[in-house]
């Protein structure tokens, strides 16, 4: 009976302090609350400190601890958890507003723990339009990397056209340009060169769709039958192909090309 007292005595004083002020509250004895439905509560619990305390149910409902906030690095998202992450563990899914637009190879640092890779779940990086300034973001830590749970499932990135269900094209290109740099420029975006039977096909394809096409070379996945060169297409044609030389003094025209989910 003394010890169903104390504990009774324990609670009323920790619900009384929480009215008070929002805090940690630590116990090691059982908390047996009685009375009315609407009384049988703690009110102004702190946010836990660790990923090991308790959180209240109503934020344990709405999955609010799963929240992070996020700036840019660079090519890296910095994301900061309440409680903080200390360890990356298969399973750790998290939520946050996408600080900036971003596509290509983009990395995630959780409160300092390190960077790894975001990936779509096909294995390829986030293209244009997967990840927009101001849109929720919802990753899953899986594998060693973080997995973009909401990308897009269908559409090609924004200034491209649809090929096909499996492959886009940038609508315009980009002027000269040396072939390496291309190639840079198209992964920055989450894509790649177009190969030549993906380049001929949307050529063919969407025609007068494309723009500026026709006007230079424009550099193709692709080689000739020669060492060291790289091969452009579409000088005159769709037809169009020759061995470009040198790439790293050669310049053309850069489109990129895109496969969607």
């Amino acid at each position: 009976m003394l010890l169903y007292a104390m504990r009774i005595t324990i609670a009323i004083a920790f619900t009384c302090l929480a009215r008070l002020a929002a805090g940690q509250v630590e116990t090691d004895v059982p908390l047996r609350f009685t009375g009315p439905d609407g009384d049988r509560q703690v009110e102004g619990l702190a946010p836990p400190a660790s990923t090991t305390s308790l959180v209240t149910l109503e934020g344990a409902a709405q999955g609010a601890w799963l929240w992070a906030v996020g700036t840019v690095n660079g090519t890296v998202i910095d994301l900061s958890t309440q409680p903080a992450v200390s360890a990356y563990a298969d399973g750790l899914l998290l939520r946050f507003i996408t600080p900036a637009t971003l596509s290509g190879a983009i990395s995630l640092n959780v409160d300092g723990v390190g960077a790894a890779a975001l990936l779509r779940p096909d294995g390829l990086v986030p293209v244009r339009g997967q990840l927009v300034q101001g849109s929720v973001c919802e990753v899953l830590f899986a594998g060693g990397r973080f997995i973009l749970m909401n990308a897009s499932e269908r559409g090609c990135p924004p200034n491209s056209l649809m090929v096909n269900e499996r492959l886009c094209i940038d609508q315009s290109s980009t002027n000269n340009q040396l072939f390496y740099t291309a190639v840079s420029v198209c992964a920055a975006r989450g894509g790649k060169l177009c190969t030549w039977d993906e380049y001929h096909g949307a050529c063919i394809m969407l025609g007068a769709q494309l723009t500026g096409m026709f006007n230079e070379w424009e550099w193709v996945d692709d080689t000739a039958n020669h060492t060291q060169t790289a091969l452009q297409a579409a000088r005159t044609s769709c037809y169009s192909q020759r061995s470009a030389g040198n790439p790293l003094a050669t310049t053309g025209d850069t489109r990129c090309c895109y496969h969607p989910r």
